[in-house]
């Protein structure tokens, strides 16, 4: 994988511009101008939580202790009662202890964009979960270097629409996590991996992505117990609908989604925001899952000789031979291709960062689209998708405003 696409979301947003600020808190709330999310448009209130779960049944393949056991850091947002008056939640999890982490990685001021942590959620810890009735269960998946919250804006809009999601850090994969004390364990390199993706980076993309698919699938299966591994009562086993379970993810998010489609008969559908494909073998993109499947991602998926920022190398060329496979081979495919898009235009950084505000930088990697645009395509269309994949409602995605021929709707082959 190209060195992009290594690199942390967040980072690449906050600080990667501010390199060469000698920055204070304050210069940094004037350069990298943040706003909390649009509200979703579902009838229901948001409850969240946060889980410190371990996979008994898996070792850790990014450390050296044989004894070393699987640890993932979980949210759960779900339909809740009576949230109107009580604290929202951060836009992210830990947010100082996050955002400092971030600034330290990066070589910056930890306290250059501390003015992050005043971003707020729509979701609130702890409600009561909805009574007496059943949903449908999401699982998502994040990109190479990201974080569990980086697509709060889809989470909450299903959410509050009548779905629960699940979501976890994938541990060392993730830009941050944390352990149950509350330490830090920041993004690493699997050495063997690493080594060997010297060679063939194509074998090493494929263990990760079906590494990460592991931690989706141990998700599902803890939410089917009474009792989670830490011993706290699950609170939603009554409340999920496991016949009717989808999964979403960005850019290799959207990858382990797809292999998530092809590994568990239990996925019905799933979606991939501007997915990185490249560690599907051709055996996997040439099997036809024989479920719904969205992509929406950058125009130059579409045509490649459209500017964009995915295909700089051979392995992003590959990337979209992949995806065109995927496309001719899965009989229910839907493609969504946004104009003047890039990679991290479909994540929160393009709908947070106020980039036409005085003294803003310029953050090249958001695209120029219009993030009106972007949030309201991606909401709408994901909501669309999976309530005719799971609720079996009408979805015709050619009816789809274009917002004047911004936005291209195709359903493939």
């Amino acid at each position: 994988m190209s060195l992009l696409y290594q690199n942390n979301t967040f980072k690449i947003s906050l600080f990667f511009l501010a390199l060469i600020i000698q920055g204070c808190a304050v210069a940094g709330s004037v350069l990298v101008p943040l706003e909390s999310i649009e509200p979703p448009s579902g009838k229901y209130d948001i409850g969240t939580q946060v889980y410190f779960w371990t996979d008994n049944s898996r070792g850790e393949l990014y450390t050296t202790d044989p004894s070393d056991y699987r640890e993932l850091m979980v949210q759960i947002w779900y339909p809740a009662q009576g949230g109107e008056n009580y604290q929202k939640a951060p836009h992210i999890t830990y947010p100082k202890k996050s955002i400092s982490s971030i600034a330290r990685t990066a070589g910056l001021p930890t306290s250059f964009g501390n003015h992050g942590i005043q971003l707020i959620s729509s979701s609130v810890f702890g409600l009561s979960p909805i009574q007496n009735k059943k949903f449908p269960l999401i699982l998502f998946s994040h990109g190479d270097g990201g974080l569990l919250n980086q697509n709060t804006s889809q989470v909450e809009e299903l959410v509050s629409n009548g779905y629960i999601v699940i979501a976890c850090n994938h541990t060392y994969n993730a830009s941050i996590t944390f352990d149950k004390e509350g330490n830090p364990v920041p993004y690493k390199k699997n050495v063997s991996w690493n080594e060997q993706a010297q060679y063939h980076k194509k074998y090493y993309t494929n263990l990760l992505i079906n590494y990460r698919y592991q931690d989706l699938a141990f998700l599902l299966k803890t939410l089917k117990q009474d009792r989670f591994n830490d011993e706290s009562v699950n609170l939603f086993k009554n409340n999920i609908d496991f016949g009717k379970v989808g999964a979403m993810g960005h850019s290799m998010g959207g990858g382990t989604t797809y292999i998530a489609m092809l590994k568990n008969n239990e996925i019905k559908a799933g979606v991939a925001f501007d997915g990185w494909f490249f560690g599907l073998l051709e055996k996997d993109a040439k099997t036809n899952t024989k479920k719904p499947f969205l992509h929406i991602g950058q125009e130059q998926f579409l045509d490649r000789s459209v500017e964009g920022d995915i295909n700089y190398s051979k392995d992003g060329k590959r990337n979209f031979d992949i995806y065109n496979t995927i496309l001719e081979t899965n009989k229910e495919s839907y493609g969504v291709y946004i104009k003047n898009s890039l990679h991290y235009s479909y994540t929160d950084i393009k709908l947070i960062y106020n980039q036409g505000a005085p003294f803003s930088l310029p953050l090249d990697s958001l695209g120029e689209v219009d993030k009106k645009i972007v949030d309201k395509v991606m909401d709408k269309t994901v909501l669309d998708f999976f309530n005719y994949a799971l609720k079996d409602q009408p979805f015709d995605i050619k009816k789809l405003d274009t917002y004047n021929d911004q936005v291209v709707y195709n359903k493939h082959p």
